[in-house]
């Protein structure tokens, strides 16, 4: 869909590109920046040609929903990762998942593929970018950008190394001398590596690992070099673009170097340009942040077009192990409803485990402390972030989300499998477009071996299936297969839903401390959804009042109308009485 954007539309463009770039680096020629976008572009500066290209148009409806996999998490001796991955999609999840996200495919060397040390190609083992445009047509596929950092081994910090060009300038460092305690922490150690160069002692600034080495976004190179990389992945199928831990891109000592407002220039610039010659893009931002921070990614309808819904995870959870609504209900209420254009990226759990810093203000402490005391009796791991001033704070839980809800706070181990069910049947009930881990897809439990053989925490929840055990485990009679059925029966009746597109009127119901319900419209007003959880392990009486439901003439339970297994276990026990009426 590569387009050429015509005169007034290139002058519109240019203009729009300048303020920006002359925001982010006041000190640089503006106008060069400007033509060097529309070199990295293939666009004329000047000359004829078509009008304007407008934003795509169908961006996501209810039929819309992603796998989160890595390249490998589905192998299969003697063929590429990327092909026995499209096989098994094809095979299981192709009529009810529309988009494929396929975790950092690239040459890495340390956290699992986020320490990239070769954006140009692939893995050997996954395969090579014939295979991501295979996946592209059958699938919307969405590819990791990691645009803070390299790994230590890239030939960038080669050159910064040695002191040759370009890399010399590519790499942020700072001085210790510089003050740099408001920064804020994804990790406890300490934020600066001293390394040797052929330019004496200097010290990087690593975020998250001393192998991964923070790039300087002050250089304008450094842009440019990651709207190259943008525009290879489009031009190799993918359309959804994932920029991960970007609100740590622009750092300054005396700041806390994030969400800073070069950053949201940064992705501005990152959206405009591609868009120019290929409308259909999408941007997601993954920011593990609280609500409000987070929310500041969609800026004004022109940074974001998605941003990772990270309060649901924990919120969630919270709600099935605790029987009680109020956390999640603030958590819903707080979400203002996503401006036109953009839309929530709702998800239960990540290969990254289940992040506890979007929990602020919306899970007591005292709770999320039950909360990771409960991930370490069911065998999983509390990953910790340096608080400023000294000590540390639970960051994130490394266990599976099927292990994570097998028991609730009280010790009941009856209903795991309807909690883990519910998780997810609350996620697609809720404005955005849902998306399944693929270990939820398979109802994983914590991966012990992974984790002993490595010492990862995170390794908990990254394990590798070899595709007839993926396949023998979804066809087989057991707990995996009722989940895998129930998970399909229930996005097979979304998809079918106007109510829940992802933009579609939300409200909040205030129904007691036991039941969750959300109340879902059309943009026409045309249908109306009521889906209501029961979180505790009881029979819960609902007042249909309390619902604006006071005839109950012409609606209809579609959880037994949908599908019969749905009607066996959405209706009849006592956990999950999960009434969904259409009007």
């Amino acid at each position: 869909m590569d387009r050429v954007i015509g005169t007034s539309g290139r002058i519109a463009f240019a203009s729009a590109m300048r303020n920006l770039l002359a925001d982010v680096y006041p000190e640089h020629d503006h106008a060069e920046l400007v033509r060097r976008v529309f070199e990295a572009l293939n666009l004329p500066l000047e000359g004829e040609g078509a009008e304007p290209c407008e934003e795509y148009l169908r961006k996501w409806d209810q039929r819309d929903a992603f796998l989160i996999t890595y390249g490998d998490s589905i192998s299969r001796d003697g063929h590429h990762g990327l092909e026995s991955l499209g096989d098994f999609y094809r095979t299981w999840l192709k009529d009810w998942l529309t988009g494929i996200h396929i975790l950092p495919f690239h040459p890495f060397t340390s956290d699992d593929g986020f320490s990239v040390s070769d954006f140009s190609v692939l893995r050997p083992e996954l395969g090579n970018w014939d295979d991501v445009k295979a996946l592209s047509r059958d699938a919307t596929v969405m590819a990791d950008l990691v645009a803070n950092h390299i790994s230590a081994s890239h030939v960038w910090f080669q050159q910064f190394l040695a002191g040759d060009a370009p890399g010399v300038d590519y790499i942020k460092t700072a001085s210790p001398d510089d003050d740099l305690s408001d920064v804020v922490r994804p990790r406890n150690h300490p934020l600066l590596s001293e390394v040797t160069t052929s330019n004496g002692e200097k010290h990087v600034w690593c975020t998250f690992s001393y192998d991964q080495v923070d790039l300087d976004y002050g250089n304008p190179d450094v842009f440019f070099e990651i709207l190259k990389i943008v525009l290879d992945y489009l031009k190799h199928g993918i359309r959804v673009v994932r920029l991960d831990a970007i609100g740590f891109i622009w750092k300054e000592a005396g700041t806390s170097s994030i969400n800073l407002e070069q950053t949201h220039k940064i992705i501005k610039a990152l959206r405009l340009a591609t868009t120019a010659v290929h409308p259909d893009v999408l941007f997601i931002t993954e920011t593990n942040l609280p609500l409000l921070e987070n929310l500041s990614y969609f800026g004004d309808q022109d940074e974001a077009h998605l941003i990772y819904n990270f309060s649901l995870p924990p919120v969630i959870i919270h709600a099935l192990l605790s029987g009680r609504s109020d956390c999640v209900r603030k958590c819903i209420m707080s979400m203002p409803p996503a401006p036109a254009g953009c839309t929530f990226f709702n998800f239960t759990a990540s290969h990254d485990g289940i992040g506890l810093r979007p929990a602020e203000n919306l899970i007591p402490d005292s709770e999320i402390d039950a909360m990771t005391e409960h991930a370490r009796k069911m065998g999983g791991q509390v990953s910790y972030r340096a608080l400023k001033g000294g000590g540390q704070k639970a960051y994130e839980l490394n266990v599976t989300l099927f292990s994570m809800l097998a028991e609730n706070f009280d010790g009941d181990t009856t209903y795991g499998l309807e909690r883990f069910v519910m998780s997810q049947a609350i996620a697609m009930s809720l404005e955005g477009v849902p998306a399944i881990y693929v270990q939820s897809i398979l109802a994983t439990e914590n991966d012990q071996k992974g984790y002993e053989e490595t010492g990862i925490p995170r390794r908990l929840n990254r394990k590798i299936w070899q595709l007839p055990d993926a396949e023998a485990r979804l066809s087989e009679d057991g707990i995996a297969k009722s989940a895998f059925d129930q998970l399909r029966a229930l996005m097979s009746i979304r998809m079918g839903q106007p109510a829940f597109h992802p933009n579609a009127t939300q409200y909040t119901l205030n129904l007691g401390p036991n039941l969750l319900g959300v109340w879902r419209q059309g943009h026409l007003n045309d249908q109306s959804i009521f889906c209501v959880f029961n979180l505790t392990d009881k029979p819960q009486d609902l007042d249909l009042s309390k619902i604006n439901l006071i005839m109950t003439v012409g609606w209809t339970d579609l959880c037994r109308t949908g599908d019969r297994g749905l009607q066996r276990h959405f209706a009849a026990g006592p956990v999950s009485n999960c009434l969904d009426f259409q009007c």
